[in-house]
C-alpha cells in the first residue's frame, strides 16, 4: 500500500499545530486556563504553558527574537490575569532571560520565563503573556 501524500501532510500539520503553544498539559485544577501570547516586533512569545512544581502555579516558557531583530534588552513580558468576565485580577511587568537574545549554533536562541501567579486557579479564567517593547507611559 502506498502512503498518501496528502494524508501523510495533513497528519503532520495537525501535529505540529496542537505542539505550537502549549507543549505540556495543565496541572490538575488549572486546566480551565485559557493561555494566550501576544508578539511584538522584537520577541516571538513562542511556548506557554502552566506547571506546578513542588509550590505555587506558575505560567512558564520561552521567547525568541525575531531574525530581523537585534536588541532585545528593551522588551519584557506583560503577564495578565483575568476572571471569567474579563477583568483583571492581576498584571505584572516580568522578564525573560538572558535579556539579550543572541545566535548561537543554532538558528534561534531562546528566554525563558516562569511567573508564579499568586493567585488561586479557579479564580483565573485566561493569562495572557504579551511581549512589550519599551517603557509604559507612567501613571499620574
Amino acid at each position: 500500500m502506498k502512503p498518501n501524500p496528502r494524508l501523510l501532510f495533513a497528519a503532520l500539520a495537525v501535529l505540529g499545530l496542537a505542539a505550537c503553544a502549549t507543549p505540556f498539559r495543565a496541572p490538575a485544577g488549572a486546566t480551565h486556563i485559557k493561555l494566550e501570547r501576544v508578539d511584538s516586533p522584537v520577541i516571538i512569545v513562542e511556548k506557554i504553558w502552566l506547571e506546578q512544581k513542588q509550590g505555587p502555579l506558575a505560567v512558564t516558557g520561552y521567547v525568541i527574537r525575531r531574525l530581523e531583530a537585534g536588541d532585545t534588552t528593551k522588551t519584557h513580558l506583560d503577564v495578565t490575569l483575568f476572571d471569567s468576565a474579563g477583568r483583571v485580577l492581576r498584571s505584572t511587568v516580568e522578564h525573560f532571560e538572558p535579556r539579550q537574545i543572541n545566535d548561537r549554533f543554532r538558528r534561534h536562541s531562546d528566554g525563558r520565563y516562569r511567573v508564579e501567579l499568586r493567585l488561586p486557579p479557579a479564580e483565573i479564567a485566561r493569562i495572557e503573556v504579551r511581549a512589550h517593547e519599551g517603557e509604559h507611559p507612567s501613571r499620574s
